[in-house]
């Protein structure tokens, strides 16, 4: 059996930038639940934050090495850093083994 991923991506989006943005990430929200391999993949924020956190989960490194493939994912990759105050910052997790 393979060993789950866990990622938290925290995303910066500039302020002026926040309803574009908001609609390009429901995008590739949508896309990648179609995805085998993909169990959360969820877009949320605390109440009243400018940050946002992609927290995911994929059933594999592998699932997610083909995430990170995809049209929709290279889309939401080749948006301009403008829309951004500063890039996003991923942070890789492993179950605990108890």
């Amino acid at each position: 059996m393979s060993t789950p991923l866990y990622l938290i991506a925290t995303i910066y989006p500039a302020t002026e930038h926040v309803d574009f943005l908001k609609k390009e990430f429901a995008h590739l929200v949508s896309e990648a639940y179609k995805e085998s391999g993909c169990e959360m993949y969820d877009l949320v924020a605390q109440e009243d934050s400018d940050t946002w956190v992609m927290m995911e989960k994929w059933s594999s490194k592998a699932q997610w090495d083909d995430h990170m493939q995809t049209a929709h994912v290279k889309h939401i990759n080749s948006i301009d850093k403008k829309y951004f105050r500063k890039p996003t910052e991923l942070t890789f997790l492993n179950p605990v083994q108890i």
